[in-house]
């Protein structure tokens, strides 16, 4: 799609400006951060480029520099003078809407995509063509969904594609979060990225070992919640 192009346009150019001297001393700083929150990876994993792309956009969207602004904010307040009055108007519009989370890929008709939020709760109807090759519908997507403008959303680069075999067990494991942290449990997708990052590692993967609720990532999960001593399971 030509508008999505000219969207990931925009964002490569805010990056390569937060990536220049000294700002790029934030860059590596956030990579630390971002790969203690959803695991660590390296550029001879196969699944280097997707993590990066997630974390391009973590910085992009998520993560406060020290000035107290996220990465495109940052960008939009301090070289916003030289962007035309439309490309100001699009990050803005990234800036007020969009959202990471974890959808399911839901009924689709003709060329439309239909993804259900499945921590937030809300449906998103997306074209086809926005949505990458090979995923199927009950496809479990963490993805951020991003509104460049009046039009429908579109998906951002970065997104992991939970394998299917732990489909059910990732949809309880929500349901267990949330009753664990009694509210929605947006902290979990963090931790759902590194129980992906476990699954691709593993020579023999195996569901309940590494998507349960009994499993030590979702244990760290509870240790990190508010109400964690009340939790913790035995």
């Amino acid at each position: 799609m030509e508008e999505a192009r000219e969207l990931w346009t925009l964002l490569d150019r805010a990056l390569a400006w937060l990536a220049e001297p000294p700002r790029g001393a934030w860059l590596t700083e956030a990579q630390v951060v971002f790969q203690a929150r959803t695991g660590e990876y390296g550029a001879a994993d196969a699944w280097y480029e997707e993590r990066v792309r997630m974390f391009h956009d973590w910085f992009l969207f998520d993560h406060v520099l020290p000035t107290g602004r996220v990465g495109l904010a940052e960008y939009l307040a301090e070289a916003g003078g030289g962007l035309t009055n439309e490309q100001r108007g699009v990050y803005r519009a990234l800036l007020a809407a969009g959202h990471r989370s974890l959808f399911e890929v839901d009924r689709s008709r003709a060329a439309r995509r239909r993804l259900f939020d499945r921590i937030g709760g809300a449906s998103f109807d997306l074209p086809a063509a926005a949505v990458p090759a090979g995923i199927e519908t009950c496809d479990l997507l963490d993805a951020r969904l991003l509104r460049p403008g009046d039009g429908p959303p579109v998906l951002a680069r970065g997104l992991l594609v939970h394998p299917r075999q732990a489909h059910d067990a990732v949809i309880e494991l929500v349901a267990t979060a949330r009753r664990d942290a009694g509210r929605a449990p947006w902290e979990l997708l963090d931790t759902l990225a590194r129980m992906k990052l476990a699954w691709d590692r593993a020579d023999n993967p195996r569901v309940p070992a590494i998507y349960g609720s009994g499993s030590y990532l979702y244990r760290e999960f509870l240790r990190a919640l508010p109400r964690a001593a009340g939790n913790e399971r035995s």
